[in-house]
C-alpha cells in the first residue's frame, strides 16, 4: 500500500518539474465585442502576473456575465531592467485572458485614482490589507483611500496571493479550461517563471484553496464545494461614504451565473 502512495506523490511532484513552453501569442481565441455600457471590473495589480495570480473572478465575468475587465498595471516591479521587457510579458497575458491593459504614466497613487475616475467600475480588485509585500499592502493603502476619496458607490473584491484572507466570503470556482487559461497567462510572464516557476504550482494553490475556505467561507464542518480548482476573495461595498460591513458568502459554483 505504501508503494500506491509513493507512486502517486511522485507523479504529481513530476509535474512540478514539467517544463511547459510559453504560449504561441496566435493562439489566443477571439471574444465577443462588448458595448460601450457593459459592466467593468478594474484589477489594481502590483506587478505583472497579479492579474493571473488573482484572476479567476475577472475571467469568469469576462467570459460568463459580458463584462468589461481592464488591469491597471500599478507598477512593473522594481527592477528598472526588467520593466521593458514585463510591460511585454503583461501584454501578451492580457491578451491571452481578454483583459484590457491600462499602463499608467503617473506615480501609482495619481494612477489608480485616475484608472478609478475614467474606468468607473463596477467592482475592483486590489490586494488584501496585510497581503506580506510592502507593494501589494502599499497598492491596498491606496486603493482604497482613492475609493474615500472619489466617493462613488463600488464593489470591492480583495485579493490574496503572500498571506490568506482571514475572513474570506467569496469563493470562485474555476474549471480545468480556466484554470489551463490562468497558467498559460502567467507562463507568458518568461523572466519572472524563469527565476522561480511558480506557473507549474498555480494548481495546486487553488486545489488547497478549495479545502482551506470553503470551509472559511461557509463554515466549519461543512462539506467542501464541488470542483477542483478556486479562488478565495474578501467582498466589500463603499457606499459613498463609509465601508459596509462584509457581504455575504458566497460560493460561484461552475455554470451558476453571476
Amino acid at each position: 500500500m505504501s508503494d500506491l502512495y509513493k507512486d502517486w506523490v511522485q507523479r504529481f511532484a513530476a509535474l512540478l518539474h514539467e517544463p511547459l513552453p510559453v504560449p504561441p501569442t496566435g493562439d489566443v481565441p477571439a471574444l465577443p465585442e462588448l458595448p460601450a455600457d457593459a459592466p467593468r471590473c478594474l484589477l489594481l495589480s502590483p506587478h505583472p502576473d497579479d492579474e493571473c495570480l488573482t484572476g479567476a473572478l475577472p475571467l469568469r465575468l469576462r467570459r460568463e456575465a459580458g463584462w468589461q475587465v481592464v488591469n491597471v498595471a500599478v507598477t512593473l516591479g522594481s527592477a528598472p531592467a526588467r520593466q521593458a521587457a514585463r510591460a511585454e510579458e503583461l501584454r501578451a497575458a492580457c491578451a491571452r485572458l481578454g483583459f484590457a491593459l491600462d499602463l499608467p504614466d503617473e506615480p501609482p497613487p495619481e494612477a489608480i485614482a485616475r484608472a478609478l475616475t475614467v474606468h468607473r467600475p463596477q467592482l475592483v480588485l486590489m490586494p488584501h490589507v496585510r497581503d506580506a509585500q510592502p507593494t501589494h499592502q502599499r497598492v491596498h493603502a491606496w486603493g482604497c483611500a482613492a475609493i474615500e476619496a472619489i466617493g462613488r458607490p463600488v464593489d470591492v473584491a480583495f485579493t490574496e496571493f503572500w498571506s490568506t484572507l482571514e475572513r474570506p466570503n467569496l469563493l470562485v470556482l474555476s474549471d480545468p479550461a480556466t484554470t489551463a487559461d490562468l497558467v498559460a497567462a502567467l507562463a507568458c510572464h518568461e523572466g519572472e517563471v524563469a527565476r522561480n516557476p511558480y506557473h507549474l504550482r498555480l494548481p495546486a494553490g487553488m486545489a488547497d484553496t478549495v479545502r482551506r475556505a470553503g470551509e472559511l467561507v461557509m463554515g466549519p464542518g461543512m462539506a467542501p464545494p464541488r470542483g477542483d480548482f478556486a479562488t478565495a476573495y474578501e467582498r466589500r461595498r463603499f457606499d459613498g461614504r463609509q465601508w459596509l460591513d462584509a457581504e455575504a458568502p458566497r460560493i460561484w459554483q461552475l455554470g451558476e451565473s453571476w
